[in-house]
């Protein structure tokens, strides 16, 4: 049975991070994870300055799969997600964010796409807000969701990677097939996701969108007009570095 960790960037969470980390317990005993061995839970507290890091303690005994990384001061969810990706051992990686915006039973379908049998699906499988079959359940306001749509687009003309939605931050990933570039992986902050894919693009990975439930949900850190901008301009530099880097064998 392939292994599974998760990985679950946090930053000031203590308002949403208990009601996340019982849905994790709930999803379990409902058997939502059945079909790999859940080995691990890796919280990463981006320097929090709340009680993040002590709600996860005391909710360790509940979900004995809960482990705490501490990083200080504060560096961004890019690098929150690069520590815990280099920390785990198993077999695949399930980043999900601190808010649950998408549910833990989603992982089914993303599952689906890379644990299929008898023929092995994708390398990466990201869940999708934007691709037929993916419910919004609750929308961001006008503004967000169509700056997150030009963003995407932006993404798509610069890059050439194909999908709709590279932000949605839900991703299931097979680690030894990303251990190599996760030492070349730099983007600290929000544009992560098409650092690694694009890094994914240049290995050969086989990638997947899949449709996926989501609601919005209150406490955003991302500021649509600010951010985007820096991601945007993050993209174009990104895009130049990874084509000229050498080809290794």
């Amino acid at each position: 049975m392939p292994s599974l960790s998760i990985v679950i960037p946090a930053f000031n969470e203590a308002g949403r991070l208990p009601q996340t980390l019982a849905l994790i317990k709930s999803s379990k005993e409902k058997g939502i994870f059945k079909s790999v061995e859940l080995q691990e839970i890796w919280m990463i507290d981006d320097g929090s300055q709340d009680e993040t890091t002590q709600i996860a303690k005391n909710f360790t005994s509940e979900l004995p799969e809960l482990r705490i990384h501490s990083v200080t001061p504060n560096q961004g969810k890019g690098n929150a997600i690069h520590t815990g990706l280099k920390l785990i051992q198993s077999d695949w990686c399930l980043i999900a964010d601190a808010d649950s915006a998408t549910p833990w039973d989603q992982f089914i379908p993303l599952s689906q796409s890379c644990l299929g049998t008898p023929t092995p699906g994708a390398q990466i499988a990201m869940g999708s807000r934007d691709i037929e079959g993916s419910v919004r359940k609750e929308r961001q306001s006008w503004l967000r969701e169509n700056l997150g749509r030009i963003f995407n687009l932006a993404v798509r003309w610069i890059t050439g990677l194909p999908f709709k939605d590279t932000q949605c931050g839900f991703k299931l990933i097979h680690m030894p097939s990303v251990r190599p570039f996760l030492p070349l992986l730099q983007v600290k902050r929000f544009a992560w996701d098409v650092e690694l894919l694009l890094f994914a693009k240049r290995a050969g990975l086989s990638m997947v969108e899949v449709p996926v439930v989501w609601e919005h949900q209150e406490g955003s850190r991302i500021n649509p007009l600010k951010d985007g901008i820096e991601m945007f301009f993050r993209v174009i530099q990104m895009k130049f570095r990874i084509a000229f880097l050498p080809v290794t064998s």
